[in-house]
């Protein structure tokens, strides 16, 4: 498929590698039901903003210890309330995949499937990976976001319906 899609596309293709499965077959997916190449389809097709005018952004300034218990709490609930059970569904429908099933919580529950972790590990793995996008999410946010409005959780629900009451 990659060498057919650089037949293709060979521009497109330039900054896709070889091993890059689901890049690979969007591309092949634009070409076969549009016959235009990625190219000219973006090109003919350029995104379009669904937002207009000016969006405010918020930042939820959450304690480091009380998150970490929420995503603990959080992840303990998952666990008791069906996690296993559903991606067990999830994997015998779709198989391992669709990129959703690379998302925490279903990967690490495939790797409890494999033995490779066992239910301590899978709840304590989950734990760790949610923490760490918590973190990414942050340290993205706090880079790419300018004239955020940075409030605590109870501040930012007031301000939420006070915006809603004034409309």
């Amino acid at each position: 498929m990659y060498q057919m899609m650089v037949n293709v596309d060979n521009k497109y293709m330039a900054g896709i590698f070889p091993n890059d499965k689901y890049r690979i077959e969007k591309a092949l997916s634009i070409y076969l039901s549009t016959t235009q190449s990625p190219t000219d389809y973006f090109r003919d097709n350029p995104p379009k903003s669904t937002i207009i005018g000016k969006l405010p952004i918020y930042s939820i300034n959450t304690d480091r210890d009380i998150l970490r218990e929420r995503i603990k709490i959080r992840t303990k609930k998952m666990i008791e309330t069906g996690l296993i059970d559903e991606v067990a569904y999830l994997e015998k429908k779709y198989n391992r995949s669709p990129n959703s099933m690379k998302s925490i919580g279903i990967k690490e529950t495939l790797d409890y499937f494999d033995g490779r972790l066992d239910i301590n590990m899978l709840e304590e793995k989950i734990i760790i990976n949610t923490r760490r996008l918590a973190k990414r999410q942050n340290t993205f946010n706090n880079s790419q976001f300018k004239d955020v409005t940075a409030l605590e959780l109870i501040q930012l629900k007031e301000r939420i319906e006070l915006q809603l009451n004034n409309r």
